[in-house]
């Protein structure tokens, strides 16, 4: 079973059908990382051609739809599509100067889970209706200290839409300790007013998690783990940024940082929960 799900449909037969191309393509890669044979940095290098030679007749292909359509979020999803080819040009360098490395070519595999499953549920699904799109809102301005309620309502909204599970905060939790087997995310905060956000993963629902959105073991598959949820906690964190502006705060985050073991908790936190486990976010 690969990581495509018939949740994941847009409803256009035309990119879903690209769309399960890009989800064959990283099975493949995935298996491949996994067996650590010598055609894995081969297999690895082609895998980033294919992105760079695809990605082009599909974002076009979308684009094109997204203006039949009227889609008022083009020009954003645009700025998206250049990102993610960005994203693959600066990791042909990464495995190029590291010679393929194990390390490099996880951390590619995950960066490329966690946004291919958020882009395509996420951002995709919006342009035929099959997410509902929000049209960015003027929200009630909160204190800088309630900026935890906009991290944890972009985890739930994140999560559940890349797991298709429900995804929820619960305010009675106390704050989770953290254990030196835990995988954490910093992400920095500038702005108004700066500080940082620290994702906290017990490594059971980390591998629950990664698990869910690959299909596979991902138990020894660590740097591919740990790439998939950096990615994960930018995008939410990314969302999160978005929300606060929207309360009229000049926000934006840096790029994230990935830990492992104990981590000074900070005072305001949200605990997220769903069913394959619980996590946290605490911000500065």
């Amino acid at each position: 079973m690969g990581m495509w799900k018939d949740a994941y449909a847009v409803g256009n037969e035309v990119i879903d059908g690209q769309h399960k191309e890009l989800f064959r393509m990283s099975d493949e890669l995935v298996e491949t990382i996994r067996r650590q044979g010598p055609d894995s940095p081969a297999a690895c290098a082609q895998a980033v051609a294919f992105l760079k030679d695809y990605v082009v007749k599909h974002f076009a292909d979308e684009e094109a739809l997204q203006a039949s359509l009227g889609y008022a979020g083009l020009e954003a999803h645009k700025v998206l599509h250049r990102n993610f080819v960005s994203t693959v040009l600066e990791y042909e360098k990464i495995l190029a100067g590291s010679n393929y490395s194990q390390a490099a070519m996880q951390q590619f595999g995950g960066t490329l889970i966690g946004w291919l499953i958020y882009h395509v549920v996420g951002e995709d699904g919006k342009i035929t209706g099959a997410v509902k799109a929000v049209a960015p809102q003027v929200r009630e301005k909160a204190r800088p200290d309630q900026f935890v309620g906009s991290f944890a309502e972009s985890a739930c909204e994140v999560l559940g839409q890349m797991l298709n599970l429900t995804v929820r905060t619960d305010p009675g939790a106390p704050p989770p300790s953290s254990q030196v087997s835990d995988l954490g995310v910093s992400v920095g905060i500038v702005g108004d007013h700066p500080g940082s956000a620290e994702f906290l993963f017990p490594l059971v629902t980390a591998l629950r998690l990664v698990q869910h959105m690959t299909m596979t073991d991902p138990s020894g598959l660590s740097g591919m783990m740990e790439s998939a949820l950096r990615e994960v906690a930018n995008i939410i964190s990314g969302n999160a940024a978005s929300k606060i502006a929207e309360m009229g705060y000049v926000c934006d985050i840096t790029p994230p940082k990935m830990y492992r073991g104990q981590r000074p908790v900070l005072e305001k936190y949200a605990v997220i929960k769903c069913d394959l486990g619980s996590l946290a976010v605490f911000m500065s």
